[in-house]
Parts: structure tokens; C-alpha cells; sequence
């Protein structure tokens, strides 16, 4: 079994340092997308365990640049015969070993990993990607001055209507970290080269990361080989990953060594990956917890 991990970062933190020295000592293929904004110098000591992207993304919250970095990864990923592509965050760690991963993907071979929310938001969903977003609106952390701005700016021109919309198939929304096979990988990059209409729908659009792939997903014969699709599970489940969406105070929530305990509960056995954790959670006992070597 083949495993691709796809990694996003900005930085590079002691939590990106440990995952990529736990998965190379996997076999494991990695790939890295160091944001443009970083200073490539500073993630050097990778150049022999990972494949760096050829090119960078200036990576702005919400836009679809987040999506552009996502791209370059599976398309570099698809180049190499692994059997399934994990995206990950340069705020992930691993839950389980190398050798639990890989028996994970063999004994489920033939399912996909992505999550499919069954009661998002229609409306939100649809404001997200039916209208031309920009300025402020990617501005995660607004000041007073700003986010009065923005709301006049709203009132006084509202947003046009993306052009390619109405060429939508039915949205589908879900986390934005999946595993995939190599096949379905190769589906979507194929069916984005064939239909280029498609990710220009999307350019404009406001956290569509969370929407992009499981459109294309959804909307193909793959909807029927996703993880536990036909039950009611959590997105980030489906996907194999430990998020808290609901304890705060930070959402998600900055993970630590107190919870531990959660992740460890039985109904978190199949994650695989676990997200985002304290850039100075106590490495030693974050490996004797989940016996990672």
C-alpha cells in the first residue's frame, strides 16, 4: 500500500517537523506546499525526505487560492503510484503508526475519504459560491474600521452573481481534508482539464475548499464509494480526521495534551489524524499516547 500525503503549510512549526518525520519513516511519499509568503530557506532540512511543489500560491484565507495550493499537490501526488492521497495541514498529526495506517487503507481499499455534511446551511452555502467575493470579505481578522466598511460596502453594491453558477451541478459541502484514492484523484484532475468552466465558477468564490472536490465527488459514480456516506457521521470523520468544531474557545479548537482523552474515545477509533494541535504540545508524550515510534 502506497500513501501520498499532501501537506499545506505556512510555516514551519515543531508539529510539521514531527509529522514529517513520523510518515517518511512510513516508506511514504510526501509532498509540501510551503506558502509563497514563507521563507523557503527555513524548510531546507526537508529537501531529502519530501517533493516540494515546483510552484507556490500566495495563500489568502477563504479565496481560492486555497484551492489553487490544493491543486498543485495532487497533481504532483498523481505523478507517483500511490494507491491513496491524504491532504493534510501543516497543523496535523498522525494518530496512529505507519504500519496501522497502511492496514487501515488495505482492509477499507475501495473507499473514499471525504466528508459530506447532511445538514449545512443551503442558503449560506449557496451565498458562498453564487456571488463574486473580494476585498475585505478574505480578510479573516477585521478591525472596527473594517467590518464597518464592509457592511456599507455590501449595502450600497451588492454582489454580482458568479457568471459560471448557473452551470453548477447540485453543492456539496464538507471538510476540507480528505483521503482519496489514486483513481479518484485522477477522476477529478481529468474532469477539471475536460471542463475548465468549472474552476473559473469557483474563482470568486468564498470558502469553496469546502465545496469544490465534493461537488465534483457528489456529482459522479464516486458518491457511492464514500466512507460511511449513508450514515449520520460527523464530515471530518468520513474523512478520517479528529477536528473539534465545538468546544472553543478557538474554532477549531487548539488541541493539547488534555485531549487526549477525547480522541481516544472509541467513537474517534478510525482517525486517522487529528487537527490543530498547540505548536508546543510535549512531543514525547503525544508519541507514548498513541504509540507512534
Amino acid at each position: 500500500m502506497e500513501i501520498g500525503y499532501c501537506i499545506i503549510c505556512h510555516k514551519n512549526s515543531n508539529i510539521l517537523r514531527t509529522s514529517i518525520d513520523v510518515l517518511s519513516k512510513g516508506n511514504n511519499n510526501i509532498y509540501l506546499h510551503v506558502d509563497k509568503k514563507a521563507d523557503i530557506k527555513e524548510f531546507e532540512e526537508y529537501k531529502d525526505i519530501v517533493h516540494f511543489t515546483p510552484d507556490r500560491i500566495d495563500v489568502t484565507w477563504a479565496s481560492f487560492s486555497q484551492i489553487e495550493c490544493m491543486l498543485l499537490l495532487l497533481k504532483q501526488a498523481v505523478k507517483m503510484n500511490n494507491d491513496y492521497i491524504c491532504l493534510l495541514s501543516g497543523d496535523c498529526l498522525p494518530l496512529k503508526s505507519n504500519d496501522e495506517i497502511k492496514k487501515f487503507f488495505v482492509n477499507n481499499n475501495g473507499n473514499e475519504f471525504i466528508g459530506i455534511q447532511k445538514d449545512c446551511n443551503k442558503k449560506e452555502l449557496e451565498n458562498n459560491i453564487k456571488y463574486e467575493h473580494k476585498g475585505l470579505c478574505f480578510k479573516r481578522k477585521k478591525s472596527v474600521l473594517e467590518s464597518i466598511a464592509f457592511k456599507i460596502q455590501n449595502r450600497l453594491k451588492p454582489l454580482k452573481v458568479s457568471k459560471g453558477y448557473k452551470l453548477l451541478p447540485k453543492l456539496y459541502k464538507g471538510s476540507n481534508w480528505f483521503c482519496i484514492s489514486y483513481e479518484l484523484c485522477n477522476y477529478i484532475l481529468n474532469y477539471l482539464e475536460e471542463n475548465n468552466w468549472y474552476k473559473d465558477a469557483f474563482k470568486m468564490s468564498f470558502c469553496a475548499d469546502e465545496v469544490f472536490f465534493q461537488t465534483i465527488i457528489m456529482n459522479s459514480k464516486y458518491k457511492d464509494k464514500i466512507y460511511k456516506n449513508n450514515m449520520e457521521n460527523d464530515d471530518n470523520h468520513m474523512a478520517l480526521r479528529y477536528i473539534d468544531w465545538k468546544s472553543g474557545p478557538q474554532y477549531p479548537k487548539i488541541l493539547d495534551e488534555t485531549d487526549f482523552k477525547n480522541i481516544k474515545k472509541v467513537e474517534n477509533s478510525d482517525c486517522i489524524f487529528a487537527r490543530k494541535f498547540n505548536k508546543n504540545i510535549d512531543i514525547a508524550k503525544y508519541k507514548m499516547e498513541f504509540n507512534i515510534k
